[in-house]
């Protein structure tokens, strides 16, 4: 199946070929970015990396940025 991917924030759009079975761990490991630093927006609501991806989804890839310090 194709999924759009739309990696913020860098801006980028990518097609990615995956498996009829894949799920968002699946997208991710296939533009080789870390689960644990990114969030998938499917519409406006998160899904969890273990979600089943379909045909034609359109996923947002949110980085987590943190850091910085309180003064």
């Amino acid at each position: 199946m194709r999924v759009m991917a739309e990696i913020l924030p860098a801006h980028k759009e990518q097609v990615v070929q995956l498996d009829e079975k894949a799920n968002g761990s699946d997208l991710l490991r296939a533009l080789r970015l870390a689960p644990d630093a990114h969030i998938l927006v499917r519409g406006d609501v998160p899904i969890a990396i273990d979600e089943r991806l379909v045909e034609g989804d359109r996923i947002r890839v949110l980085a987590v940025v943190s850091g910085g310090s309180l003064k």
